[in-house]
C-alpha cells in the first residue's frame, strides 16, 4: 500500500510541476501574442495613413505640374511679347530718325 500513496503523491506532485511549467510559460505567450497583435494593429493603422498620404502628394503633383505647364506657357508667350516690343522699339527708331 504504501506504494499506491507514493504513486499518487508522485502522480499529483508531477500534475503540480506541469501546471506550474505551463503558467509559467502559457501566460508570457499570452502576453507576448497581444503585444504582436497590438503592433500589428497599430502597423496597419500606419499603413493607413501613410497611403492617404501618398494619395495627396500624388494630387500635389499633379496641381504642381499644371501651374508648371502654365508657366512654361506664360514664358513662352513673354520671349514673343518681348521680341514684338524689340521690332517695335526698332521701328520706333527708324520713324524719329527720318523726323
Amino acid at each position: 500500500m504504501p506504494d499506491n500513496e507514493t504513486a499518487g503523491l508522485t502522480g499529483a506532485k508531477l500534475w503540480s510541476y506541469a501546471k506550474d511549467v505551463l503558467t509559467i510559460t502559457i501566460i508570457p505567450l499570452c502576453l507576448w501574442g497581444v503585444k504582436l497583435e497590438v503592433g500589428n494593429a497599430e502597423r496597419d493603422l500606419r499603413i493607413e495613413d501613410l497611403k492617404e498620404d501618398i494619395t495627396e502628394l500624388k494630387t500635389d503633383i499633379k496641381e504642381a505640374q499644371g501651374i508648371e505647364q502654365g508657366v512654361h506657357g506664360n514664358a513662352l508667350k513673354l520671349a514673343e511679347l518681348s521680341g514684338k516690343l524689340d521690332t517695335a522699339n526698332g521701328r520706333l527708331d527708324e520713324i524719329k530718325s527720318l523726323l
